[in-house]
């Protein structure tokens, strides 16, 4: 790969050919929309090289009083990814940005007046730089100012310093609440490229990964954001939303139901509490992980015509499905970190045909040495592994959250149990004896028999079980939770 000084030279050369007429186009460009488009497209045509200046965000504070909707970096990415633009950069200064891309002239909307834009910019400055100033065509009845009034001061927080927070399987929890919200995901590169999947004109206030919380509070705090909905509250996250100068409510939607350590203590001490809104310095924190009404992760499955209940599959092979969690403790290793898992899998695999769903943040070569093990075939889910649990005669999972899951179908569910065995407290329902009666707990050397004595089966039972610990399962979960987050901004206000 060059050298990144070879490729700003390179870069800082092509604006210097002779002959060339090089543009520039400065804007805050928030949410990139149709208007933003034409403008650019019509600027490129009109010069031989164009630069795009996107102004930062203090600029922006500092001469409209209010802060774009999408961070600078977003909105510099956006303007990057349209490729008509031949360089995108973040401007603070005028003169330096027309020095150093050599610029001859300025494009500039025509809904300004010509003389009032070249008074914003200075005839001496117009001067020095020997500058033509061109108004194009502006394209009417779009304004950033009117979706930035109806963004809703809600936050979807999908940033922190560990890059996988970003993943699908998190993004899949909050997208159907966004279609019924809207607001601003806060997110770095991975979480924005996935926001920009579904939602190509959400506002994104993008972060670059790895920066640090006090870093992300500083840029977060302009927003004044009065409800920020995430899947867990984390200490990282204290100084972020703690220091914005009023109060934020955090909606709280995570699980933490697995039964691992750490799931089971923060599942009792948020059961403890009763449910009631925790403060915490400028945060008043609504913990509903555990409340029956807020669970909406099969909403969409459900209501696209999902069911829990289903027949045996009539397949030539019975298919096994792994349901692995992504990582587990020193003292619980799970399917995939543990050799002889792989192992009685592979031997199962004279038998059945093995599909492995593999946590979205699971380790890829931890997944393929299972794989090469274990004789199984790879299925990516995306994080909606429940999807395949109907078409199963068995699965076969750890202790995660989608063990739970699974369990609110017929298809029989065995718990793989480590060598240390699993238990938990017994104020988190369903309790570890009620959940040995039905469910099959297996070691490695057990697995094949157990197996094999499942694969005819259906076992409707294992559902109220599953339902004592996720709570009220019906496709309506998330109609209630965006109907709850209303209530909150009306209150607020």
């Amino acid at each position: 790969m060059p050298h990144k000084k070879i490729i700003e030279a390179a870069d800082w050369l092509k604006f210097r050919q002779p002959g060339k007429r090089v543009g520039l186009a400065l804007g805050v460009f928030d949410f990139c929309h149709e208007g933003h488009v034409n403008l650019l497209r019509r600027a490129a045509s009109a010069c031989d090289l164009l630069v795009v200046g996107v102004h930062t965000d203090e600029r922006v504070m500092s001469y409209k009083g209010v802060r774009p909707a999408n961070s600078q970096l977003e909105r510099l990415l956006a303007i990057e990814q349209l490729g008509i633009a031949d360089k995108v950069q973040i401007m603070a200064d005028r003169r330096t940005l027309c020095k150093k891309f050599s610029i001859d002239v300025i494009f500039h909307g025509d809904d300004w007046d010509v003389g009032q834009y070249r008074k914003q910019w200075g005839e001496e400055l117009i001067a020095e730089l020997n500058l033509d100033i061109e108004m194009v065509p502006h394209t009417p009845g779009i304004n950033s100012t009117t979706l930035r009034q109806q963004t809703p001061k809600i936050g979807w927080w999908l940033h922190s310093s560990v890059p996988d927070w970003t993943r699908v399987h998190f993004f899949d929890h909050f997208q159907d609440l966004y279609r019924g919200l809207g607001g601003i995901w806060i997110a770095s590169r991975r979480g924005r490229d996935l926001v920009r999947k579904h939602f190509p004109e959400a506002p994104c206030f993008l972060l670059e990964d790895g920066l640090s919380s006090e870093d992300a509070s500083n840029a977060l705090a302009e927003y004044e954001l009065e409800v920020v909905v995430a899947l867990s509250f984390r200490s990282r996250m204290k100084p972020v939303l703690t220091t914005q100068g009023h109060q934020i409510q955090l909606v709280v939607l995570s699980h933490g139901r697995s039964g691992k350590k750490g799931a089971s203590a923060d599942a009792s001490r948020r059961l403890g509490a009763g449910g009631k809104p925790v403060s915490e310095g400028g945060l008043l924190i609504h913990d509903w992980s555990h409340d029956p009404e807020c669970y909406n992760h099969l909403d969409g499955f459900l209501r696209a015509g999902g069911s829990f209940n289903n027949p045996v599959p009539e397949l030539d092979r019975p298919k096994v499905l792994i349901l692995p969690t992504w990582s587990v403790s020193e003292d619980a290793a799970g399917l995939l970190q543990n050799k002889k898992w792989g192992k009685a899998f592979s031997e199962l695999s004279d038998r059945c045909d093995l599909v492995l769903a593999p946590h979205p943040l699971a380790d890829r070569k931890t997944v393929q040495h299972f794989l090469d093990i274990s004789g199984a075939r790879l299925l990516e889910t995306g994080g909606r592994s429940f999807e395949e649990i109907p078409a199963a005669n068995c699965a076969v999972c750890d202790l995660s959250g989608v063990f739970w899951e699974a369990m609110l179908f017929d298809t029989p569910v065995v718990l793989a149990e480590p060598e240390s065995g699993y238990s938990w407290p017994d104020e988190l329902y369903p309790t570890y004896t009620e959940t040995r009666r039905i469910v099959p707990f297996v070691r490695a050397d057990s697995l094949v028999p157990t197996i094999l004595d499942q694969l005819k089966k259906r076992v409707p039972e294992q559902a109220d079980l599953a339902a004592s610990r996720l709570g009220i399962v019906d496709g309506k979960a998330t109609e209630r939770i965006v109907g709850r987050i209303k209530k909150l901004m009306k209150e607020k206000s």
